[in-house]
């Protein structure tokens, strides 16, 4: 399965926030919007995911991108 994350920061944010979306015409959508918002500090990248669905290949995915320390989550 793919999914899109749109990263971004608030003003006054100590960490980023993100937000998923099965269509990259709706992460775009948001991106464009959080780069129109006044309170949005800075909006990253739209960041695509092939999120395998068999259960060992998506453990496998979360140990390496659902770790919170790397930012990604």
């Amino acid at each position: 399965m793919r999914f899109y994350m749109v990263n971004f920061m608030m003003h006054g944010a100590i960490e980023s926030e993100c937000y998923w979306f099965t269509s990259k015409v709706e992460a775009q959508k948001f991106f464009r919007k959080m780069k129109r918002d006044e309170d949005c500090q800075q909006v990253f990248d739209i960041d695509e995911y092939d999120i395998p669905t068999r259960k060992r290949d998506l453990l496998d995915w979360l140990n390496i991108y659902g770790n919170s320390s790397l930012g990604l989550n």
